[in-house]
């Protein structure tokens, strides 16, 4: 008489709760992998942001008639638009450009700094700043130029300069959320022929106090620089 063998396998009600335990292991880790993915790009496009930028500037000084040629007063001059025009674009791949006008910044106003504020130079969808020069490069990043006064760039952005300077936010995932500074928007000052952190000049605990929930923001980049390279885990979504 032959006997049926039998194979073992698992039950419907295994299964699912196999299922189950997956599912909820990667609704955990899921988020955090996207996290930690995002972060690394927008870092990998500061580093290259900041890199190229300064190259072109360096590029810039060296076959126009120096720093001193470009008038960076608050409110634009035309010398500052004919320097970006015929200088720097040449030394850069931009996409687009807008002058005081929409169609260059992220579509979603206001920008925010970390405490939550609106940016007090905020502009809408225009950028931030009057007068303001803004440009889109191929890598998705948007870069919003304005001249300020040396009173406000050394209080406001942390850099002690001896003349009007150019400061730049950098937003270096575009068009994407949160559009928020110290996170996803970064401050740089060109002075002096070089391109430097917002925030350069301050003391280790000015820059972290800045870089927090309470603060602006606007020294974020200056705390990245000083921690090689490493961010904190709520910067940059």
């Amino acid at each position: 008489m032959f006997k049926l063998r039998t194979k073992k396998a698992f039950t419907l009600a295994e299964v699912l709760i196999t299922l189950g335990i997956i599912g909820v292991v990667a609704a955990m880790t899921i988020p955090t992998v996207v996290k930690n993915y995002r972060r690394a790009v927008s870092i990998s496009k500061l580093k290259k942001t900041y890199s190229t930028l300064q190259q072109a500037i360096q590029r810039t000084m060296a076959t126009n008639l120096g720093y001193s040629y470009v008038n960076f007063s608050d409110g634009n001059t035309q010398s500052m638009i004919d320097w970006y025009n015929y200088y720097l674009k040449p030394n850069l791949r931009v996409q687009k450009d807008c002058f005081d006008e929409e169609g260059c910044w992220h579509s979603k106003a206001p920008t925010k700094l970390l405490n939550g504020n609106n940016h007090p130079w905020d502009s809408g969808t225009v950028g931030i700043g009057g007068n303001i020069i803004v440009f889109r490069t191929f890598d998705n990043v948007f870069v919003n130029m304005d001249g300020a006064n040396a009173a406000d760039v050394a209080d406001v952005y942390g850099v002690n300069v001896d003349r009007d300077a150019l400061v730049m936010h950098v937003d270096v995932n575009g068009d994407q959320e949160p559009n928020v500074v110290g996170r996803d928007i970064f401050i740089f000052v060109f002075n002096n022929e070089v391109l430097i952190p917002a925030g350069n000049d301050k003391t280790n605990d000015e820059v972290n106090a800045d870089c927090s929930e309470n603060g602006n923001g606007y020294f974020c980049f200056s705390y990245i620089l000083r921690n090689d390279w490493k961010i904190k885990d709520d910067m940059i979504l």
